[in-house]
This record gives C-alpha cells, structure tokens and sequence, in this order.
C-alpha cells in the first residue's frame, strides 16, 4: 500500500499483539480479487492517480477498525496467492521498509494462518537490523503487520544480499512487496540488490507483486531503472495508469484489482486521470443496421493516401473501411500509376485525387468521413490534399504520412489554422515518434507518461487523439481520456497502423463522428489480437480486419451486422 497510514500503532508492550475484530459476514464471504483483462475492461473503470488514492486512504482509515486496509491488503494476496499458485509449498516474501511491505508482512500472516500452509521465508529489505523495527523507524501499520506475522509463527529475518540466491532457488513462489506506489528514483542500496535479484531470478519461478512490480511508476508505466517482472500483479484500492499502458507496463503481468471493500470514488476529491474501456458501451452505441438498411445508411468513407511505391498503406486501409462497415468506401491514390480496381475487392471504388476532392468539398450533411495519410508521402500534391481536407466537411482522420505532413508545418500556418478551426471532428492517430513530431519533443518524453501527451496534443490541435502503443490513449477534446486495454505484440508489424486508420473511419462515418465510434474501433483493433493469440493463428495487416470483424461479432452480435 502506500506511505501514509493515519492510525497510530501504540508502544509493543510485552502482552500478545493486537488483533483485528473478527471479520463481518460479509467479509468472511469476501470475494477474490477481480481479474482486469480485455473482458473486465468492457465496462469502464477508473485510472487513478497516486494523489487519488492516497487521498481515499487518508478517508477511509479513521472510519474503519485500525490497520483494517493494511489487513483486508495482505488477505487479499494471501487468496490471490492461494489460488493462483495452489501447488506452491515454499514462499518467500521480500517486503521493504514502507507500507508496501507492511502489506507484504500481512500477507505472510494470513498465508502461515490457512489451512496446509507453505513453508513461509520472510525477509525485510531495506529495514536495517531487528533494533530499528519499532514505530520509531518504521511506519505504525508496518509495526502492527510485524506484530501479526510474528504471532502467527514467522520468524522475519534482515536482508542479505548473499543469501538471495539460495532463497530464490529454494522457493516455488515469490511475493514482491518492496515498493508501492511513489517511486521518483531507481531502487538503490538493499532495494535495488533486491529487485536486481528479483529480475534475474530462475525461470519459471511465479512472482506476486503488490500494488505494483518493484520499480515501476504506476502514474507512466516507466521504470527509471532496474524493475521487477511479474507474473501477476495485485492492485489495491484502485487501478493506476501504469498498470495498463506505457513503456514497461507489461511487467505487471496478470493484472489484479481488490478495492479493499471500500469506495474510491465516495473518497477521492479529484476525477480519475482516465478511463479504462468501455468497450461495451462503445459498441452499443453505433448505430444497429435494421432490416430495412441500404448502403447510404452507413456512411461512406473517402480515403487519400498512397503515393509511388505506397500504395498498399491505402488499400489496407480501404479495405478495413469496407470489411468494418463502410457502405460505400472511395481511394484516391497519390501515384498516377495505380491500378484502377482492386482485383480482390472490387467493391472498393477508386478515383482520382481531384475528383473525390471533390465529392469531399460537397459531401453534405450525409454520413461520411474522410481519412487522409496511408501512404501519402510529402510531396506538394499531398499537402495540397490535406488543406483541402481540412476545410471539408464531415469527421476527418489524419494518419501516418498526414501526420508528418501537418508537423513540418509551421504551427501558426495555414494547416494548423485550419485544423484548429474545424467545426467538425478532427482525429489524429498517432503513434509515439509521431506525436513527438508534432509536440516537438523526444519520443521518450512521450512514453514517459502517455497520457500528458495524448492530451497536450489534444489541446495544441483542437483535434481528438488516439496515441497508438501498449496501452492506446484516446484523448478527447470534452476533456475525457481513455486507455484501451488488450493487444499483444502481433500488432508490431507494418500496416496495422493503416488498417486501424480505415476502420476509424467506417465507424466514425456509421456515428456522425461520435467519440465512441474511436473506442470501439481501438477495441476491435486490439480484440483481433487477442483472438488470433488465442486461436494460435498468424497475424498481419491483410488480415487483421477480418479479425476485427470476428471480434465485433463476438462482443457484439445484435450490432454488428456487416
């Protein structure tokens, strides 16, 4: 848990320890810990930052019995722990100086208190010698869960970097309470030996980390250095962002939330910093095609891209657009070469760049949305496409080369005016070197926390913003903010970018460019993923939409009717 805990432990005596009151009925029924995953994430739920939570803290512990959060915490890893490694009869927990390894100590003594419970090695890390376990050095719930492991039969014994590995090889699961949440710098001294240890442990030994993985910051998803991987993380109170995004958000492993039964919105004085899914809702929300349905009806999408040699970018797209929905969908590409019809999908209607220019100046109030930047290169003609695009009417998606294009304008240029100025919805889809072009900063300092970024670029364009990466960030431009959770590495290959560009727009042209219609179409992008992992089935841009598709009808089968 977290440094601040407002009950203070009284002086030991040389009586028995305290104990809690024995548990309501409803908390001896108390549920497991509820498993965040793609299927958890279809409904919202909030990302809060570490103010927010040590915030509900602060409110909820003089209202509940003492240490009650620190107790309910270690409870709550001894069931995770329990049922996540039932085979597991020698544990070893690391648990440092603060209330993260108070948290680790209540674990350990509700672990020794169960029924055939594993052999238990505790080491406290980063506590100095046995002298300096007192309130006096050492938080009051840090000296209460003490207490309470000692009593029920543990001896906790000091760090010694020489013995880790003999304690690592003789363990068959570890949990890792050493650093909550609050991390500003790498783990040094007996920590950072620690969680070096940690990292280079034996393969397939199971590691539990608690709140967060040793060295991970829960606000980015970065860690400054050294950090622990974990095989499953148990979030307390509430999920932050970096559980689900940023640059080492993957060392959490399965992700894990016990709110600790009590509410963090009744407590937190400040809104989440975003949200995470809602794809259910999101889904729901465009429109279902009734029987009576003709193409008009959803919407046609326009797309410009594909210069020399680039043109796959805008056929990838294209067809995405028509397999997600699009009822009429037009490409326009930039190489006078191109072919004329698509030979495998030759209801894909391609045009010239002027005339389909055209038809997007006087597209109307019909449903439809332009996408510009597949493949679109920087040539003058691009440019010249993209302003133009930009004083058109209906949802305009700027992807990739577009992109590009937009940041080697000037921003008090004609293109950054136009943008700015849209009355209707504009979305970038950038991924993180590309937003940093148009930030003007290093891609690093957009990965270190990508939500920042996401939303200075949503206020410097006047744009809605989807930041593309492990943990997509959509930024909206009435002041939400969302993480989509799920993908997987399939997605690292050339044209998925392309593909998502074209679904966007089949799904903002089927919504009236509604901000819903960006969630389900990141939701999709990264359900097809997570489908063809499970499936054992190869993945690439010619395919992904067709995963798509499959994914929406999973989730959705009364809506999606393409």
């Amino acid at each position: 848990m977290m440094k601040s805990r407002l009950r203070d432990l009284k002086p030991a005596s040389a009586g028995p320890p305290p104990r809690l009151p024995p548990l309501s009925a409803a908390e001896g029924a108390y549920a497991m810990p509820q498993r965040i995953d793609a299927r958890a994430a279809r409904a919202a739920l909030p990302l809060w930052g570490e103010a927010a939570l040590r915030a509900a803290e602060a409110h909820w512990a003089p209202l509940l019995p003492a240490h009650a959060l620190m107790q309910r915490a270690g409870e709550a890893a001894s069931r995770l722990l329990a049922a996540r490694w039932p085979h597991a009869r020698r544990v070893l927990l690391l648990c440092g100086p603060g209330n993260n390894g108070g948290d680790g100590l209540a674990a350990a003594a509700s672990l020794a208190r169960r029924d055939f419970a594993p052999r238990l090695r505790v080491v406290l890390v980063g506590c100095g010698d046995a002298s300096q376990w007192n309130p006096q050095r050492r938080p009051a719930d840090w000296c209460w869960a003490l207490a309470q492991a000692r009593a029920a039969g543990l001896q906790p014994v000091a760090w010694e970097g020489g013995d880790a590995a003999g304690w690592l090889r003789d363990a068959d699961a570890v949990v890792d309470a050493l650093l909550g949440l609050g991390l500003r710098e790498a783990p040094r001294g007996q920590l950072g030996e620690a969680v070096q240890a940690l990292d280079g442990r034996p393969e397939g030994l199971p590691l539990l980390a608690l709140d967060l993985p040793s060295g991970l910051r829960g606000a980015t998803g970065e860690a400054p250095g050294a950090h622990v991987r974990a095989d499953a993380t148990l979030a307390m109170l509430g999920l932050q962002p970096g559980h689900v995004g940023g640059p080492q958000a993957a060392a959490c492993g399965e992700l894990w939330l016990d709110a600790l039964q009590v509410d963090m919105r009744a407590a937190a004085p400040a809104a989440p910093r975003a949200l995470l899914g809602d794809s259910d809702s999101a889904l729901r929300a465009l429109p279902p095609l009734h029987r009576a349905a003709h193409k008009g009806e959803r919407g046609d999408v326009r797309l410009f891209g594909g210069a020399a040699g680039m043109t796959g970018a805008l056929w990838l797209a294209a067809r995405a657009a028509l397999l997600l929905g699009g009822g009429r969908v037009y490409a326009a590409s930039l190489d006078p070469r191109a072919p004329a019809v698509d030979a495998e999908f030759p209801e894909l209607m391609l045009r010239d760049v002027d005339s389909l220019l055209e038809a997007a100046r006087g597209a109307g109030r019909g449903a439809a949305c332009h996408v510009f930047g597949p493949g679109a290169g920087a040539s003058p003609q691009a440019l010249r496409c993209l302003l133009e695009l930009l004083d058109a009417p209906q949802p305009l998606v700027i992807d990739a080369d577009g992109l590009n294009l937009l940041a080697a304008q000037p921003r008090d240029g004609a293109a950054w005016q136009a943008l700015r100025r849209r009355a209707h919805a504009a979305w970038l889809t950038p991924h993180p070197t590309e937003a940093a072009r148009l930030l003007e900063c290093e891609t690093s300092s957009v990965q270190s926390d990508r939500l920042a970024a996401a939303r200075r670029l949503c206020e410097l364009t006047g744009a809605q913003v989807v930041l593309k990466g492990a943990g997509s960030v959509i930024a909206c431009t009435d002041g939400t903010t969302w993480v989509n959770h799920g993908g997987n590495g399939l997605l690292a290959t050339a044209g998925t970018g392309d593909v998502l560009a074209g679904a966007l727009g089949a799904c903002l042209a089927r919504s009236a460019g509604a901000s819903h219609a960006a969630r389900a179409a990141v939701w999709l992008h990264a359900a097809a993923a997570e489908l063809a992992l499970r499936d054992g089935a190869a993945l690439r841009a010619g395919t992904l939409a067709q995963w798509m598709l499959r994914a929406w009808r999973e989730a959705a089968p009364g809506v999606c009717n393409a």
